[in-house]
C-alpha cells in the first residue's frame, strides 16, 4: 500500500526536522481546543489563523521530530505573524492532508470514476 502522506520537513535553527504524518500525529495535534486540522486550514486560507495557534502547531511538529522548541521561541523567531510563520503552518497543514488518487473510494464508499475521455475529432463536418 502506498503512503497517503508526505513527510513534513521544517528547517529550524540550521537543522532539518522531518516527521511522517500519521493518524497518531494528527490526533496529537488536534488534542487542544480549536486545533482541528480542517478549521486551521480554513482559517489559514482566510488569512485568519491566530499566531499562537500557528506557533503551537509548528513547535509541536518540531518536537515530534526530535527538536527542542517552545511555541514562545517560534513566535519570537518568526515575529509571530507574516510570511515565515504562515509558510511553516501551511507546510504542516498541507502535509496533513492525504493524497487522493484517481479511482480511490470516496467517503461514502462509492468508487470514484475516472473522467470521461474525449473523442478526437475526425475533422469531418456535419452535413446537417
Amino acid at each position: 500500500m502506498a503512503a497517503i502522506w508526505h513527510d513534513i520537513e521544517i528547517d529550524w535553527n540550521g537543522e532539518t526536522y522531518r516527521v511522517r504524518p500519521t493518524l497518531d500525529l494528527i490526533n496529537h495535534l488536534e488534542r487542544k481546543p480549536g486545533r482541528s486540522i480542517s478549521q486551521m486550514m480554513m482559517r489559514l486560507q482566510a488569512n485568519d489563523l491566530p499566531s499562537g495557534a500557528a506557533c503551537e502547531l509548528i513547535a509541536d511538529v518540531i518536537r515530534r521530530a526530535g527538536g527542542d522548541v517552545t511555541p514562545d521561541q517560534v513566535y519570537e523567531q518568526t515575529a509571530g505573524i507574516g510570511v515565515e510563520v504562515l509558510g511553516l503552518a501551511s507546510t504542516v497543514l498541507v502535509a496533513l492532508l492525504p493524497d487522493v488518487k484517481q479511482g480511490t473510494t470516496s467517503a461514502t464508499g462509492a468508487k470514484k470514476k475516472a473522467p470521461a475521455k474525449r473523442r478526437k475529432s475526425t475533422g469531418a463536418k456535419s452535413t446537417e
